[in-house]
């Protein structure tokens, strides 16, 4: 069935503020690509630090009308009960802003208890859950959770059902790609995919091989998602390819990709405050930085200024703070899987128009004619002169 499109929730992610409370740095599962390695099974939020942040981001003056707090960790749902006493004293106070809660979880401790209580809450307690694919790729990646998760997603898409679900993808689980997301396509899930940052891909033959055997699983979906025209397709073949040679302007910052360093605001286990949770000291293993984070005027290293897909090529400026100690210098593991889900996008959407009628292509407002235009001018420019 047709379901949102998800690639252009940016700019409504703009317009609030984000808080996320980590009220954890505790988990009950150990993921293979965990990126919090220094992570402590004893530190929790107390109350007070959680009604503080509340209190001062409610205050707040800003431009930005909504705050949005995020339960975070770790694994939230282990300080269920610090979740369940802050919202609910949140309520009894007189607030002038709108707000929301977000809780992130693996989805594998929710009791009927809990449950209860979030169906109760759900008008302003939104919860989303990490699947990432089949039960083959779940399981390599996330402790042999699947059954457990799979237990509870009903429970998901019935109470938040335009809540994407998050599916990574590590090293070990590329080979699963096209079944994993045809799995999820066929149960009905909303979701999104990508593939991690960090260097998964070993020595420069098994860089080689794993980037074919990626380049496979895309052909196979770009196949999957002919035949399912009703479809929005999967972040991985949804690259925005009219994008490509999209310079900055002139005294203008980069297009960013999160709003770390600007809208977005982490508190600690212990009341510190960080542009998001990747520049945490515990995940970084850096000292905090002290200027301004993702605020560039220009993305290194030089190979990302020059390519012609820099402005359609996400970034994490957590990591490249992580990586790098530099919000700005980009890190580049990604690359050439990158290049190969752009290349499979425009092969899906140029192979999507030629299945179009020609009465469809009369009706299309001018806004759509434009940018079916500019796919086609992107697309006969990679098949011109490649990527």
């Amino acid at each position: 069935m047709p379901r949102v499109d998800i690639t252009n929730r940016m700019a409504e992610l703009e317009k609030r503020r984000t808080v996320t409370l980590t009220v954890t740095e505790d988990c009950n599962l150990r993921c293979r690509y965990c990126y919090e390695p220094n992570k402590s099974r004893e530190r929790y939020m107390s109350r007070e630090v959680a009604q503080d942040a509340i209190r001062f981001y409610m205050q707040e003056e800003s431009e930005l009308e909504v705050v949005e707090f995020d339960f975070f960790g770790g694994e939230p749902m282990l300080a269920f009960d610090l979740i369940r006493e802050v919202v609910d004293w949140f309520h009894q106070q007189e607030w002038s802003r709108n707000h929301l809660f977000f809780i992130g979880t693996n989805g594998t401790l929710l009791t009927d208890e809990m449950k209860s209580w979030l169906v109760a809450n759900k008008q302003c307690v939104y919860m989303g859950i990490s699947l990432d694919g089949n039960k083959t790729a779940h399981d390599l990646n996330r402790s042999n959770s699947y059954d457990r998760v799979r237990e509870n997603l009903p429970f998901f898409m019935e109470h938040w059902p335009d809540q994407p679900v998050k599916m990574t993808i590590s090293a070990e689980t590329i080979p699963h790609v096209a079944d994993s997301i045809i799995d999820l396509e066929e149960l009905g899930v909303l979701f999104s995919a990508n593939v991690v940052f960090e260097n998964i891909w070993g020595t420069p033959e098994q860089k080689a091989e794993l980037l074919e055997t990626y380049r496979q699983q895309l052909e196979r979906l770009v196949e999957y998602y002919l035949c399912h025209p009703d479809l929005v397709p999967a972040t991985l073949l949804n690259r925005r390819v009219e994008m490509i040679n999209v310079g900055r302007p002139a005294g203008e910052e980069c297009i960013r990709w999160c709003g770390a360093g600007h809208e977005m605001m982490v508190i600690g286990v212990d009341g510190g405050r960080y542009p998001c949770h990747r520049f945490m000291p515990w995940v970084t293993g850096r000292e905090v930085p002290t200027g301004p984070v993702n605020h560039q005027a220009s993305w290194r290293p030089e190979m990302c200024t020059n390519c012609r897909l820099v402005a359609l090529c996400p970034t994490c400026a957590g990591y490249n703070w992580q990586e790098n100690g530099d919000s700005g210098l980009r890190s580049t593991y990604h690359c050439e899987a990158f290049k190969l889900e752009v290349l499979a996008s425009a092969r899906l959407q140029a192979l999507r128009l030629l299945q179009r009628q020609p009465e469809e292509l009369v009706n299309l407002s001018s806004d759509e004619l434009y940018q079916t235009k500019l796919r086609l001018d992107a697309i006969l420019d990679f098949a011109e002169h490649g990527i």
